[in-house]
Order: C-alpha cells, then structure tokens, then sequence
C-alpha cells in the first residue's frame, strides 16, 4: 500500500521519536514485531541552486553552473530522501525505536543524472527485519523517481525503468532490541539482508592500507552537514547529547564521510553504483585517514581509519559505468 504524504520536517519528526521513546519506557515489551505494510511517496520540488551550493561548499567540489557540472551527487540526492525514511520510521507501527538506531551500511545505483531543481518523487519502504547478534536489523529502501511517473511500477524488479533515477538500501542497528524468533515472513527476514552488511559480519584483522589523504575534522563538521542536509540529530551536533546517548563525544554523520569520499569521483552521466560499511564513529574533533584505492579501470576501494588507534571507520567501494 503506497501512503502519499507532505514532505516532512526533520525537526519534528525529531520531536516525535523523542516523544515515542518515552512512551515506550511506559509501555516495555509492546512494540510491533513485523515491520508496517506501508510504502511512503512524496513528492520533492527538487534540489534548489542554493542548497547545490551550500553542498558544494562543504566537501570544496565543482560548481553546478551547467559548464563544471549539472548533475548532483549521489549523497545529495540521499540528503533529499532522508526526510521521508525518517518519516516512515517515526511511525507507531515501525517497530524498532528511531532515536538510537545506528546507520551502519548504504549501498546506492545512481541510475540515470539528477539535475538542480528537477522535481522527482520519492518512495520509502521497509523491508528485511532480522535478528543480528547485537539486536536488531532493518533495510530502508529508498527509491527516486521522476516526476509524474507511476510509484507502483517502481519496485525492485524494475529498476532499469526509465523513470527510475536513483535507489539505496540503507542499513540501521537497533542494539539491544530482541524481537525474538516470530519475526513474520512479510518482513523479509530470510532474505538475509543487503550485501554490505553480510560482509561486515566478516571483519578481518585490519591493516591501514597506504594513505591518500588526511581528513581534519572540526568541532563544527557534524554542525556543517546538518546545515546544508537538516539533520540536527543530536549526536552529531552536542557534545553534551551525544555523551547521554553513549559516545564519548559527538560523532560526524556517516554519509558525510560518503559524500566526501565520493567528492569529484562519481560520473556526470550516472550509470554507478557504490557502497559503504561504517565500523568506528568518527568523533569531533579528529583526523581520519583515508585511502583510495583503484581496483583496475572501474573501481575504487575507500577506507577511513583512526590514524592513532589504527582502528577503522568505514570502508567502501565505487563501481564505474
């Protein structure tokens, strides 16, 4: 079932899962344990020139000027879908707990160019909740559509639609929640979850690869992102919160790391496709070492590691057209 919706504030949707966590102190073990049957659709007016910029000017790339470039970068098109997953997960039903919930992988296919101000549509569902050895998982896919087109002949199955612009699966953690073995069928639990995931169930020893590039991040990065994204999640953005929420302090946002990392790398004519696995948060402020690595003419490999502790951040990986 496809619910269209408003396109949605991320501040009070904030609000609300703030609100939702206190209710489930009240109400322990009530939760839903199948994911809602619900797709969410909205539709988006498209990336404005001033958010483009403001992009830009965070991660220092190229102009969208229609010479240096006209297409927006995968992680922006993310940025522009975030709302509506958020929206999906804020819901009573969902049944895993919004505030708290790890990011730990995104797998995107950039299908086909999203341009400045080009209207799309975006549609949001769950799938794929199973138990993992810390707690609970759960995909949220995202799918970017043009403007006008059908949603309902937008699934999986029919990617290589020419109405279909963009797709991602993300990946959240909810540590500590059980739901036990009665997951239903509907959830998708026996898929097995997205390819990322699977692999970072087999973390080897790590060895820092040679580095590329260093990352200084300020107290301020989590602040940057949120200004141009409006994800003022509190972990990212107070050293206070995010001490309450159990970081030593507060933590850049994962797909900061993916939008940089991708800076200058990804094709104007989309046709790519890329993933990201996060393993240690990045607190603020810090240094990330980071890496890239071609693996022959269409591929590259990314990590990011703590240059101190040796200890991995993420790892990703680029496949060109």
């Amino acid at each position: 079932m496809i619910t269209e919706i408003e396109m949605p504030s991320l501040s009070s949707l904030y609000g609300r899962a703030a609100l939702g966590a206190a209710r489930s102190k009240l109400r322990p073990g009530a939760g839903a344990r199948s994911l809602p049957g619900k797709t969410m659709l909205a539709q988006h007016p498209g990336v404005s020139a001033e958010q483009a910029e403001s992009y830009r000017r965070l991660f220092g790339g190229e102009a969208f000027d229609g010479a240096h470039r006209t297409a927006l970068p995968s992680v922006l098109v993310h940025i522009i879908g975030f709302p509506v997953q958020m929206a999906l997960m804020s819901q009573d039903e969902f049944p895993l707990p919004l505030i708290g919930l790890v990011h730990v992988a995104n797998e995107v296919e950039h299908l086909r160019p999203v341009r400045v101000g080009q209207p799309v549509q975006i549609l949001v569902a769950a799938e794929n909740l199973r138990p993992h050895r810390r707690g609970t998982q759960v995909d949220i896919t995202v799918t970017v559509l043009e403007a006008g087109a059908d949603p309902a002949g937008a699934g999986r199955a029919s990617s290589g639609a020419a109405s279909v612009l963009w797709r991602s699966v993300s990946t959240y953690l909810s540590k500590g929640a059980q739901l036990g073995t009665e997951i239903s069928q509907a959830s998708g639990a026996e898929q097995g979850g997205s390819s990322a995931v699977t692999r970072s169930e087999e973390r080897e020893s790590f060895v820092p690869p040679v580095k590329t590039a260093s990352w200084r991040l300020g107290a301020d990065a989590g602040r940057a992102y949120a200004a141009v994204s409006g994800d003022y999640n509190p972990i990212h953005v107070s050293q206070l919160a995010a001490k309450t929420l159990g970081m030593p302090a507060a933590i850049v946002h994962g797909m900061y790391s993916a939008g940089r990392m991708l800076e200058g790398r990804e094709p104007e004519g989309a046709g790519h496709r890329w993933w990201i696995r996060f393993e240690a948060p990045v607190t603020l402020p810090g240094t990330v070492a980071f890496a890239a690595e071609p693996q022959g003419r269409k591929a590259v490999r990314f990590t990011g590691w703590n240059p101190r502790k040796a200890k991995r951040h993420f790892s990703a990986e680029l496949q060109l057209p």
